[in-house]
């Protein structure tokens, strides 16, 4: 089974990863790939050469780039149960979902807490204020799709509150689909 899981940046996506992840589940990032092509290009990582690069990479090869690359590495590597965060579109989703049985995870946060984690994390691309995340992270996501990826997902689940409740939240969500 590969559990999906989509939301704004900050609302704790990877977080909900890493708590698959120690249930025993593979987990890939989209955007660790992006990162990772942007890496062996040489090109530095900012807010405006990742939206510049991820634009451009859409532009030439499709806006299911990331996932059909994803999902050649996948089979490449074996059977299982696997969790794919960061799936940015509806479009996405139907596609992965033609291959696999999936299910699909919203994880939803306030807009100050996303941008206050965004801040902490001290990657290169977080943007200084909150009105710079608005309108460079949170649109750009939006103009992706991001909206309806979460409005199509099976379960929507908050990641406003401590570690403990989503893994409370992700670990009733595997019961739901019989995967405990």
């Amino acid at each position: 089974m590969i559990i999906c899981i989509t939301g704004l940046p900050g609302a704790g996506k990877s977080t909900a990863g890493r708590i698959l992840g120690r249930m025993g589940y593979r987990v890939y990032e989209l955007g660790d790939i992006v990162r990772e092509m942007m890496r062996k290009q040489g090109i530095k990582l900012t807010p405006e050469s990742d939206k510049r690069f991820t634009t451009e990479l859409r532009r030439k090869h499709g806006k299911l780039v990331t996932v059909r690359y994803l999902l050649k590495r996948v089979r490449l590597s074996g059977n299982g149960n696997i969790v794919i965060v960061g799936v940015r579109s509806k479009a996405e989703l139907d596609y992965i979902r033609k291959h696999a049985r999936i299910a699909t995870v919203a994880i939803v946060a306030p807009v100050k807490l996303r941008f206050a984690r965004i801040k902490r994390r001290r990657r290169p691309d977080a943007p200084r204020t909150l009105a710079e995340f608005i309108k460079n992270r949170d649109r750009k996501e939006e103009s992706w799709g991001e909206l309806g990826a979460i409005k199509s997902s099976d379960y929507i689940i908050s990641g406003a509150g401590t570690n403990a409740e989503l893994k409370r939240a992700m670990t009733e969500m595997l019961s739901a689909e019989g995967t405990s």
